[in-house]
C-alpha cells in the first residue's frame, strides 16, 4: 500500500464517521425527558453508537476502505478510550474532531502498509488508555 492510498484511506474514514455522526444531529430526537430517561438512555446511546459505526462502515465500503470492518469497529473504542480519559468534549466541534481522529487513526492502524511492530506500538497506548477508562468507571 502506498503512501497516497493509506493517506486516501485515512482521509476517507474520518470523512465517513462525520457524515455519519452528523445523521443523529440532523434527525430530531425526542424520545423522553427528566430522570425517568435513563433506562432509555442505557440501551438508546449504545444503539446509536452502533448504528453510527455501521453507517459509517458503509460509506468507508463505498468509499474503497478495504477492509472497512476493523476501522468499523476500532474507531469507536478509539473515541472512548479518547474521551473517557484524555479529551474533553465541551462542544460539537471537538466531538467531531475528536470522532475524526479516531477512525483516522484506526484506519492507520488496521492498514496493511505499516509492519505489524510499528501496528501493535500505534495501538499499545489506545489499549491501555481503554483499559484504564474502563477500570476507572468499574471501580
Amino acid at each position: 500500500m502506498s503512501g497516497g492510498e493509506l493517506i486516501r484511506r485515512c482521509l476517507v474514514a474520518a470523512v465517513a464517521v462525520v457524515l455519519a455522526a452528523l445523521v443523529p444531529q440532523v434527525v430530531p430526537w425526542r424520545i423522553c425527558d427528566g430522570p425517568g430517561c435513563l433506562l432509555v438512555s442505557i440501551v438508546a446511546v449504545p444503539l446509536l453508537v452502533f448504528g453510527v459505526a455501521l453507517l459509517a462502515w458503509v460509506i468507508m465500503a463505498v468509499g474503497r476502505v478495504r477492509p472497512a470492518w476493523p476501522v468499523a469497529l476500532g474507531g469507536p473504542l478509539v473515541f472512548f478510550a479518547l474521551v473517557s480519559t484524555v479529551v474533553d468534549v465541551p462542544g460539537i466541534v471537538v466531538f467531531f474532531v475528536v470522532a475524526a481522529a479516531s477512525y483516522a487513526f484506526a484506519a492507520l492502524v488496521t492498514a496493511e502498509a505499516p509492519p505489524r511492530a510499528w501496528q501493535v506500538a500505534l495501538a499499545a497506548p489506545v489499549v491501555v488508555l481503554f483499559v484504564w477508562s474502563v477500570a476507572r468507571l468499574l471501580l
